[in-house]
């Protein structure tokens, strides 16, 4: 016979006790000692993945972590629904940190793209739920909670992370082991392509690779490949700001003259203090003085990046900026009307900057999105929401295709959903919506070898199987400062890379006659 649970146990003999003790009087008493399963969580890992120590034994943690990193389900609840008819599924996302102005819209596209999926019968009738993560822009956090995910929600799939470092750390140190899909709506490090990842790793969001391409063609054209030109790279030192910076290093280099005279690159801490961090970029902006840089590339976030554009202010520097620091932001620090709390920045700065991003989504495919975004959430979605809702639909007919691959419903793994995905680029067009989703299920559910085209939100994605990411083109832009503060823009200015690789001469022209930053040059 299998002894009792330890608990039930412990339970029954306290009863007896309770009445030994009435029976033998105040004058007498009966003790008996057990040895506790755990004195901490620690003790706990020996016995179980996921578990916790509650008084003395080791029990399943909570799904939801009241004032944890992994604080919120959306969709279908797993633990009041019937046994096997919810998939959950995981977000990392940074609502606090660096990225901490990112993180919540793109949540919210995930949010939208769940609902949709569960109001029109899910996938082959399983509802979706989604424990949805912080990852404090930190790898460390983006471990944790990769681990909560999978040790206690046991999900197969993950959306996120959103920065690169905490995307390849969380991966590397916790998903690929465990054979969990992991597809990021935001991490663009060229790192990301080349990684051992077994195929577990995606992203709806293009590499910087092709960014690179674009900055360094930016440079060209505008005539500072000769030798007598300075160019100097001042990057975040992490994977974003690394990766980046080498691509256009290479791209540049590989067709200008460039040799230590002419080309110089520098690096800030990614996560120093303020004190720190101060003193580092005030050592480049000090470099920078002497180098004499005919244009300076700065590949930071929207805080960082800020402070060093204050720190250069006024040193007549002529920035190309990238898409981390695309933000309204830079408008806040507007001298002709600065907001509270925000370091200012001098208008020739502003008005001289240009930056590059991915491009923003055509109309055709995004404009649906747009509007069902906005009704739900009272605000205009940008492109990195509109990915994060197309990495959700793109898992949600990965299941549909393990299915038609003959993988049962309880034994569908990351490998299988990630071999999913290499079936969603080729064949007849669907797109996400609520329109098409039925039409891509079954199809995809019918065999082990239908295929369907997939178009999200953000556009077409036509996934590269290999390297298990999307193409795109890239965008520049600039601030407009002649709105008024409370309505200032980003100026947004076109293609510049096209879809295929191809540089687009004369996207910067000039601005038009008698406005502010034509007049203050």
């Amino acid at each position: 016979m299998n002894p009792r649970p330890r608990r039930l146990r412990a339970r029954l003999l306290a009863a007896l006790l309770a009445i030994a003790g009435g029976a033998l009087g105040a004058g007498c008493s009966l003790a008996l000692d057990f040895d506790d399963q755990c004195s901490g969580d620690a003790d706990c890992d020996a016995v179980g993945r996921g578990l916790r120590c509650d008084r003395g034994f080791c029990v399943k943690r909570d799904l939801v972590q009241v004032g944890g990193p992994c604080d919120r389900l959306l969709g279908e609840d797993p633990r009041t629904a019937e046994p096997g008819s919810v998939i959950l599924l995981g977000t990392i996302l940074p609502k606090t940190g660096a990225l901490g102005t990112l993180g919540q819209p793109m949540e919210n596209g995930v949010d939208l793209a769940v609902t949709q999926i569960n109001q029109i019968g899910g996938v082959l009738g399983r509802k979706i739920g989604v424990l949805a993560c912080d990852s404090g822009t930190s790898s460390a956090q983006a471990v944790a909670a990769a681990r909560h995910l999978i040790d206690v929600g046991g999900v197969d799939a993950i959306i996120g992370a959103g920065a690169s470092g905490p995307t390849i750390d969380a991966f590397s140190t916790v998903a690929k082991q465990a054979g969990v899909l992991m597809i990021s709506p935001s991490a663009t490090s060229p790192a990301i392509s080349n990684l051992a990842d077994d195929g577990l790793l995606w992203r709806t969001a293009p590499s910087d690779a092709i960014q690179g391409r674009a900055i360094a063609g930016f440079l060209l054209e505008r005539g500072l490949g000769a030798g007598q030109h300075h160019v100097a790279i001042v990057n975040r030192d992490d994977a974003y700001g690394n990766g980046l910076a080498l691509v256009v290093q290479q791209e540049f280099c590989a067709a200008a003259s460039c040799s230590d005279s002419t080309f110089l690159v520098d690096v800030y801490g990614a996560d120093a203090d303020a004190a720190g961090l101060g003193a580092e970029q005030q050592q480049i902006v000090d470099d920078l003085v002497g180098f004499g840089p005919d244009a300076v590339v700065l590949i930071a976030y929207p805080q960082d990046g800020l402070q060093f554009l204050s720190r250069a202010a006024g040193k007549g520097f002529a920035f190309v900026l990238t898409d981390g620091t695309k933000d309204l932001g830079l408008l806040g620090a507007h001298l002709n009307s600065p907001r509270e709390g925000l370091p200012t920045i001098d208008d020739a700065t502003l008005c001289a900057l240009v930056g590059t991003n991915p491009s923003a989504p055509a109309p055709a495919y995004f404009d649906a999105f747009a509007r069902a975004y906005q009704a739900r959430f009272d605000v205009s979605p940008n492109n990195f929401e509109a990915k994060a809702f197309d990495a959700l639909y793109a898992v949600g007919l990965a299941y549909a295709a393990a299915t038609g691959a003959g993988v049962a419903p309880g034994d569908i793994d990351g490998r299988a959903l990630a071999q999913g995905l290499t079936r969603l680029s080729a064949g007849d067009e669907v797109r996400f919506g609520i329109e098409d989703w039925n039409t891509g299920v079954t199809v995809l559910s019918s065999g082990d070898r239908t295929t369907v085209d997939v178009s999200g939100a953000s556009g077409p994605l036509d996934f590269n199987a290999v390297v298990g990411e999307a193409p795109g083109a890239i965008d520049l832009w600039r601030l407009d400062l002649d709105a008024p503060q409370d309505d200032g823009k980003i100026e947004e200015l076109g293609v510049v890379l096209d879809d295929t690789g191809d540089y687009i001469q004369g996207v910067v022209g000039a601005r038009e006659p008698g406005d502010f930053c034509r007049a203050n040059r």
